[in-house]
Parts: C-alpha cells; sequence; structure tokens
C-alpha cells in the first residue's frame, strides 16, 4: 500500500523521477525534498551580506551627511555619502524606466537560473549568495528610503571611480566569478 502512494519508493525509481524532473525542466521536487537544491551556503551567504551591507549603511546614514568626506586612506579611499537615485555605481541617474527594465532583466536572470543551474555545486550556492543578497540589501534601501546609500569612494589624482555599497560590490563579485567560471569552461548547467 506504500509503495501505492509513492511512499518507500525504491533508491532506483527515485533517481528516474529526479531525471525526469530534471529533463522536463520542471521545478524538482525530488530535490527539494531531500535537501539536494539549494545546498547550506545560499542563504547563510545571502542574509550575512544583508546584514552587513545594511548595518554599514545604517552607520553611514546616522553619522554623515550627504556630501560629506572622510579620508580613509587618503588620496585612494574615502568614506562618501551619496544617494543613488540610478544604478550600480551611479549610472542613469533619475532614470526610473532603465532602472525598472534592468530590474526585469535581473527577474529573468534569477528565473533562468533557478531553472538551469546545478544547485549542488556550493560555488553556484555563494556566487547565487552573493548576487541575491547584494540586490536585496539594494531593494531595501530603495523601498525604506527612495534611493541607495553609496559610501566607499576610491580615487587617486583627478581618476575617481563612482561611490558604491557593500551590496554593489558583493553583486560584481558574484557576476564576475560567474563569469570567469563560464570562460574557464566551468559548467553552471545542472548534469541530468
Amino acid at each position: 500500500m506504500l509503495e501505492a502512494l509513492g511512499i518507500g519508493r525504491t533508491k532506483q525509481r527515485a533517481s528516474e523521477l529526479m531525471w525526469a524532473v530534471c529533463r522536463g525542466g520542471f521545478v524538482r521536487e525530488f530535490e527539494l525534498r531531500e535537501g539536494k537544491l539549494g545546498g547550506g551556503w545560499f542563504l547563510p551567504v545571502g542574509l550575512v551580506l544583508v546584514a552587513v551591507d545594511q548595518m554599514a549603511k545604517l552607520l553611514v546614514e546616522g553619522r554623515m551627511r550627504v556630501g560629506l568626506e572622510v579620508p580613509i586612506l587618503p588620496g585612494f579611499f574615502s568614506l562618501t555619502r551619496v544617494h543613488n537615485t540610478g544604478v550600480a555605481f551611479g549610472m542613469a541617474q533619475g532614470n526610473n524606466l532603465l532602472t525598472g527594465f534592468l530590474a526585469l532583466l535581473i527577474l529573468i536572470f534569477a528565473g533562468w537560473m533557478a531553472r538551469t543551474w546545478d544547485w549542488r555545486e556550493r560555488w553556484i550556492q555563494v556566487v547565487a549568495g552573493l548576487v541575491a543578497g547584494g540586490a536585496v540589501g539594494n531593494l531595501i534601501d530603495r523601498v525604506r528610503l527612495g534611493y541607495v546609500l553609496d559610501f566607499l569612494d576610491f580615487h587617486y589624482g583627478a581618476w575617481s571611480w563612482p561611490a558604491f555599497n557593500v551590496a554593489d560590490a558583493a553583486i560584481s563579485v558574484g557576476v564576475g566569478y560567474l563569469f570567469l567560471g563560464w570562460m574557464t569552461g566551468r559548467s553552471v548547467e545542472k548534469k541530468c
């Protein structure tokens, strides 16, 4: 009777189910139930990143006025409070249409990622945690403040990199590592 209900499936049957679901591109129920989807790194990395990002922003928000520059390494690195109404690194300031379009692209990318990546790979869990945690950190700012709070300011002489924050850095590292993995042939695709 338990077999008829699908309880107590043999290992072979479970393997066949996983193969069929994976090949069909549907949510991998077996992998979710068995704890094989997402592993143990995605959520902790994402949550720690959001916490660190928001704590840093709250410190800057409570102690610095807009435009104030606090030199940490004079001539190279300062803390400078900037209100960013655009996207990463100050691009597209005040352009809500472009910001909305980029948010849509990120959602499409996240959907593709959830359907096609092999979540059993630890490096994928960490990269996805960095990107998702960074996106959530900046989304919290947009909802709470109406802009993203940037404060990390690197410069040398007349050259200056646009101010950014912990969330921006995590997204950049995550996407950079993903690109590097792609360039070196390290697959993110699920192995069914």
